[in-house]
């Protein structure tokens, strides 16, 4: 049943375009998600690492005066030009991982007699839905950003503006970007062939970032199976 926990990796995000600002566990992607949804408990359990009810009274303190300080530095709502940018939860995905995850208390983890009761059979599905979850969340992640995409679609015209996205990219994921004319000074290189090896390359490096942000958080869980 503990399984479930995991269930939470669907509110990770797609974007990367991150600016971390305060991020006081340095987890930027997910610093940026809370700052946008600063009352999300599924968040909350992504940065510190381990499920809503397994925190201790400390650690929950801390958690509000960190989203006291969120809604004290967010601006004033503006219009969202990237759609990329938010978490994408529907308002199910968010009841079912508040019904399914966070909304147990101590006392359902800690009844050794109710986790029995879970069959092999449903340990099985469990297992197969949250590789499915996983399948699905490293596709959106890895996925080219649509900035880069739109002005790709005039490719000349935009290549500066492409070079300062990829530049945002590479920084995001502790990358230092080489720029073209870096590269190519004398400009003799096909801007075309050069960006299409770029986003191969980001993908390369966005896929690295999914499997340690997976590993990280099966340790997470497979750590609180031990603890209760």
């Amino acid at each position: 049943m503990k399984l479930r926990v995991i269930i939470f990796l669907l509110v990770i995000a797609s974007s990367y375009n991150v600016n971390a600002g305060n991020d006081p566990l340095k987890k930027p992607k997910v610093w940026e998600m809370l700052k946008e949804s600063p009352s999300d408990e599924g968040l909350w359990a992504a940065y510190v690492g381990k499920s809503w009810v397994c925190m201790t009274i400390h650690e929950k303190e801390q958690i509000e005066k960190w989203q006291a300080e969120i809604e004290a530095s967010r601006p004033a709502p503006t219009k969202n030009l990237n759609p990329e940018v938010h978490v994408a939860m529907t308002a199910e995905l968010k009841k079912e991982i508040e019904t399914q995850v966070f909304a147990e208390d101590d006392e359902f983890w800690e009844d050794e007699v109710m986790q029995s009761s879970v069959s092999q059979q449903e340990q099985v599905k469990i297992e197969a839905e949250l590789q499915e979850h996983f399948e699905a969340l490293e596709e959106k992640m890895v996925q080219t950003p649509s900035m880069i995409n739109i002005l790709s679609r005039d490719l000349r015209k935009n290549f500066i503006l492409i070079e300062d996205e990829f530049d945002m990219e590479y920084e995001s994921l502790g990358k230092v970007y080489t720029s073209y004319w870096e590269k190519h000074p004398n400009g003799k290189y096909s801007p075309e062939k050069w960006v299409y090896e770029k986003k191969l390359e980001l993908k390369s490096f966005k896929k690295e970032e999914f499997e340690k942000i997976k590993s990280s958080m099966i340790a997470s869980v497979s750590s609180s199976k031990t603890t209760h």
